[in-house]
């Protein structure tokens, strides 16, 4: 039941980074309603014009400048809203703004939004930027056009069209991970990811990092995807843990557990027993503490469990 008591941003987007040292400007755009902002039309008439460029191999310079547009996320908008309305699709808005699940969206939040399709990767490997544009069928020479430069050796690259992993975008939609218990008739969802009131001074609000699902003591833990166990323990909120090591920096942390069945260095597949559930570390009953978290960054499992 690991806790913060501030709130910290769950991630911090890419895209200032990439910006170049102001090579590009960025516009604020105040509202997606079409009728309102007539930049819209422009954002969509350049994916348009993009796509169609590179998917037709035509010349390089037939492509729209590169530009980046700034978004308030208002109270109604959602991811997909959002995706819809700027003609975009999963991979960019997820790339761009280094998004976990489609829930980072949330009021208030300040996102950007390109004016065509593609990634955000780092300049620094070669071999993974040579990797993408073969597998896309991108020509090199259209992301040197867009990113005004002559070679990958750029802090971050844009690469127009291309495409996250299958693994990367499971991972996102959560349908990478399953429930990490053997049945659901058993379980009950006692307390969600985000801010809530402690469950041990109820005048104090803070950060809960995952979910707690109430289940008998010593149910069987599963393991939630594929992975390998970096560490069984005791840690203090979250008692006798197991954590293990997924793909493109995915961990998976399981809290509570009267007895972990693995050790480091395990490899485990999904839906094999990883340990016994209890009621060690800072705990108001048993129950099983489960968090998900991409480069150390907790990432909201509500879209993973679907409860």
């Amino acid at each position: 039941m690991r806790t913060f008591i501030l709130y910290i941003s769950l991630l911090t987007p890419l895209c200032p980074l990439y910006l170049y040292a102001g090579d590009n400007a960025v516009t604020e755009l105040k509202s997606l309603d079409p009728a309102a902002n007539t930049m819209l039309k422009s954002i969509r008439d350049d994916v348009s014009k993009s796509i169609y460029v590179i998917k037709s191999r035509r010349p390089e310079n037939e492509l729209p400048e590169l530009k980046f547009f700034s978004y308030r996320v208002k109270k109604d908008d959602t991811f997909w809203t959002i995706l819809a309305r700027c003609s975009q699709d999963i991979d960019t808005l997820l790339s761009v703004n280094g998004f976990s699940t489609p829930k980072d969206i949330s009021p208030g939040k300040k996102i950007y939004i390109p004016n065509m399709r593609g990634v955000v990767m780092k300049g620094d490997n070669d071999t993974a930027i040579a990797s993408m544009l073969r597998e896309n069928r991108i020509r090199a020479e259209y992301v040197y056009r867009i990113n005004k430069c002559r070679n990958f050796g750029k802090a971050y690259i844009f690469i127009p069209c291309g495409k996250v992993s299958n693994i990367e975008r499971s991972l996102f939609l959560g349908t990478g991970f399953m429930y990490p218990l053997p049945s659901r008739k058993t379980a009950r969802l006692t307390s969600r990811f985000g801010m809530r009131r402690s469950p041990f001074n109820h005048q104090y609000v803070e950060f809960h990092a995952g979910v707690d699902v109430s289940c008998p003591h010593g149910s069987e833990v599963l393991a939630a995807r594929d992975g390998k166990v970096v560490y069984t323990g005791f840690i203090g909120g979250y008692g006798k843990l197991v954590v293990l090591q997924h793909e493109c920096g995915y961990r998976s942390y399981y809290g509570h557990l009267s007895r972990p069945l693995v050790k480091p260095g395990d490899t485990v597949k999904r839906g094999a027993a990883i340990a016994l559930s209890g009621n060690t570390g800072r705990t108001t009953g048993p129950h099983l503490h489960f968090e998900v978290r991409r480069g150390g960054t907790p990432v909201h499992p509500g879209i993973l469990l679907k409860d």
